[in-house]
């Protein structure tokens, strides 16, 4: 009697833990995010072509790209294979699921360049500092790019001063419409974006341009500035680099010197 009782306790008690399992509530699979897609490029900077391409780990997932800088939505295109790119670009990109949240958007530039590099000969100052000296003057004009991880990568010249000059001998009558400058953004390591860049030739200013959202918070990235000139013949050019006057008031090292960090400056 005493066991038929127990064996009726123990087939109600897995009735309701079945019914418990059945009525219990699941996450939509709408509430998990996807990756962010891993872009690939076979050269950051170029003179004829580099070749674009997405990994995929997803099934049933999809990219979408632009590369004019827009955002990414659903109007945009969809990567179905390796792109030949063949004018500079900044590249943005988010992966999609019919049954996941959308990853965040990725982005990446490459920069064109002149087949024949117009640099004769390049100096800067002040010297970059002895923990962040990179490859010396002529690092500026290797087109070997930086990485995001500043620590160890000898492409990245660190300064921490009031301005920066890198002065450019350049082949006889060089034809010139704009600079590129390569710097690195990490404000966790207060590490800033320049907030103006002036260009010079023979003391005449030829081109400026003022960067407001360098004071803002921004994420952990390389970063081109573009800066026009008045397209002309030109000899020399004198790049004038300003940092911030000093770190904003919303970061913990506000009132002092930001570092800016530059590994490449581009002459097109």
């Amino acid at each position: 009697m005493i066991s038929r009782i127990f064996y009726s306790i123990a087939i109600v008690l897995l009735l309701c833990q079945a019914c418990i399992s059945q009525n219990k509530e699941h996450a939509p699979t709408a509430l998990f995010q996807l990756s962010n897609p891993r872009v690939q490029v076979s050269s950051i900077f170029f003179d004829s072509y580099t070749m674009l391409n997405f990994s995929v780990d997803m099934p049933n997932s999809i990219i979408k790209y632009t590369l004019d800088g827009s955002s990414v939505n659903q109007n945009a295109k969809v990567f179905s294979g390796p792109l030949k790119i063949q004018e500079s670009a900044l590249i943005k990109a988010k992966m999609f699921h019919p049954d996941y949240k959308e990853s965040d958007e990725v982005v990446l530039e490459v920069v064109k360049i002149a087949k024949n590099s117009a640099i004769k000969q390049v100096a800067i100052k002040p010297e970059p500092s002895e923990k962040y000296s990179g490859m010396g003057a002529m690092g500026l004009s290797d087109l070997k790019k930086g990485s995001a991880q500043f620590a160890g990568d000898k492409q990245w010249m660190g300064f921490q001063t009031e301005k920066i000059t890198a002065s450019f001998q350049l082949e006889k009558n060089s034809t010139v419409n704009k600079i590129v400058v390569s710097v690195l953004t990490n404000q966790s390591n207060w590490i800033f974006a320049p907030g103006k860049i002036e260009v010079f030739n023979e003391g005449e200013l030829i081109g400026e341009r003022t960067f407001a959202k360098s004071e803002q918070e921004t994420p952990n990235s390389p970063t081109f500035l573009h800066v026009p000139v008045s397209t002309g013949m030109y000899n020399t050019l004198n790049v004038v680099i300003h940092p911030l006057s000093e770190i904003p008031a919303w970061h913990q090292g506000k009132g002092t010197t930001p570092w800016v960090f530059i590994d490449e400056i581009i002459i097109q």
